[in-house]
């Protein structure tokens, strides 16, 4: 799997394995799906800039480059967490491929919810990491 392109594979070639499973990279994968969420919601509510005042508008445009780095950050960080640390039997695999492929960063932030907090508490198989 060491040659599996991922998304934002250019950023994740540079990251360690363990750095991967860290609870700084717990961290900022979480703050980044909390702006992913944020911006969600910020561009489902129609919110016209025009209504809003330029301080509004300064703090939208900073929300949506954050969004878009947070979105390639936190994809391209479970793809790679799928390829190389998930211990799943070969269905659950399939399918959080699946999720991960179909659902894009809105399946990430299930991956991250559902599989990679709870799995980067423990050793992955091989790896030897704590």
């Amino acid at each position: 799997m060491e040659h599996l392109v991922q998304p934002g594979s250019f950023i994740w070639r540079w990251i360690s394995d363990e750095w991967l499973i860290s609870k700084s990279a717990s961290l900022c994968f979480g703050l980044s799906v909390l702006v992913i969420v944020w911006m969600s919601v910020v561009i489902v509510s129609g919110l016209e800039p025009e209504a809003v005042g330029a301080t509004a508008n300064v703090l939208l445009g900073v929300g949506g480059v954050l969004g878009a780095i947070s979105v390639f950050f936190l994809w391209g960080g479970m793809w790679r967490y799928w390829a190389r640390h998930s211990s799943q039997s070969p269905r659950a695999r399939g399918a959080w491929f699946f999720v991960l492929l179909v659902g894009a960063w809105y399946g990430a932030i299930l991956y991250y919810s559902f599989v990679y907090l709870p799995g980067r508490e423990k050793p992955s198989p091989g790896t030897g990491n704590e």
